[in-house]
């Protein structure tokens, strides 16, 4: 029994991938450079564990100049976490990317409340979005609210301008 319980787990971790990618980024401005230092350096790491059509597992690690290490997992799991992602959608609008195209993508908090901005416990969300000019990473202090229409679609909440508690602009060095 136990080697069958063995070989299956052998099986299951045969199957899942990982991949990451390490990127540094520059603060565009003197505000940026005061919360996040001389450099950010992101590490997002994709766990699949190679299930039918179910989207990967992935980890985003933020660290900070002065050595602290924030942790988020990508928003990908729910539908209204999607919707909220939606090219031109409530997170693009809220990051202030008006550019219909554009998808950010949504990071809920693992551990961030070591972070030096969206205080006093840190974000429990970020909001990125790459462009030509550089890099977009907007704190938000909660999620994104879904109502249901009698038409059976979703529609954005409001939110409250408060919401962003935080906007860093970077340039990737190198």
């Amino acid at each position: 029994m136990r080697l069958a319980v063995l070989v299956s787990v052998l099986a299951l971790a045969a199957c899942a991938t990982t991949s990451s990618a390490t990127r540094t980024l520059t603060p565009a401005d003197s505000a940026t450079r005061l919360i996040a230092g001389e450099s950010v350096t992101l590490t997002r790491m994709a766990r699949s564990n190679g299930g039918d059509g179910q989207d990967a597992a992935i980890a985003l690690t933020m660290r900070l100049a002065d050595g602290r290490t924030l942790a988020f997992m990508e928003a990908n799991h729910t539908p209204n976490d999607v919707r909220a992602q939606a090219a031109g959608g409530p997170l693009a609008q809220v990051m202030g990317v008006f550019d219909e195209t554009a998808r950010p993508t949504l990071y809920a908090a693992e551990n961030a409340a070591a972070a030096p901005f969206c205080a006093p416990g840190g974000p429990a969300y970020l909001g990125i979005y790459d462009s030509a000019e550089g890099t977009l990473i907007v704190g938000l202090k909660e999620g994104f609210q879904f109502e249901e229409r009698a038409d059976g679609t979703a529609e954005a909440l409001p939110v409250s301008p408060d919401l962003v508690c935080s906007r860093m602009r970077f340039t990737r060095a190198g």
